[in-house]
């Protein structure tokens, strides 16, 4: 919680590799394509969140469906709710978005240095 900026949280599998990579290297890269060739490239420093506060407040966002498109019952999944021990949070702090128009290959390109 704290700082809203472009931060979010997602439900990951906290599998034992992920968990090492992670360790050794926050460093990841998301992409999102779609068939009209647009597509988002994120750079960013992720990290395993395990302090209630915040797991409870990103069950939340994903139970009312915040952001649009995205929300579901996280129950369907982690039966004991937030508090689930099977239940993980990513936070993912990007440095660098890019986001890419297949049209006409324009692209733009936010980073960390120009602001939030």
């Amino acid at each position: 919680m704290g700082d809203e900026r472009v931060r979010r949280g997602l439900r990951r599998v906290h599998a034992a590799g992920r968990t090492a990579h992670l360790a050794n290297n926050p460093h990841t890269t998301y992409s999102y394509w779609n068939p009209r060739q647009n597509a988002v490239f994120i750079d960013s420093v992720s990290r395993w969140v395990e302090d209630e506060p915040t797991k409870r407040h990103t069950w939340e966002l994903y139970r009312k469906g915040s952001p649009p498109g995205v929300g579901y019952d996280p129950r369907g999944y982690w039966r004991g709710g937030p508090t689930d021990p099977e239940y993980h949070v990513l936070r993912i702090e990007p440095w660098r978005v890019q986001v890419l128009r297949g049209r006409d290959l324009r692209s733009r390109i936010w980073t960390a240095e120009d602001g939030a």
